[in-house]
């Protein structure tokens, strides 16, 4: 199913709080959500995945489901 994963800072001496980190566009399965690392590294820095939503729609006029998944995490 079409997965879309947004990370989002909520504490970094880098970025302000709730600042959007980067986002992913991608074909992955219902279990991806619990695939998602503990530590994510994004432009040479390491951030703690501190908790993570999950969403699933399914529109009449689509047959294909997405789930929208946003990941909340600090710098470490």
């Amino acid at each position: 199913m079409k997965t879309i994963v947004k990370y989002v800072v909520l504490k970094s001496s880098d970025y302000q709080l709730g600042t959007p980190l980067f986002q992913q566009e991608l074909q992955a399965d219902a279990l991806y959500f619990d695939q998602i690392p503990a530590i994510i590294q994004h432009q040479n820095l390491e951030f703690k995945v501190k908790s993570k939503e999950l969403n699933r729609k399914q529109t009449a006029e689509e047959q294909d489901p997405t789930q929208h998944i946003l990941v909340k995490v600090i710098a470490i």
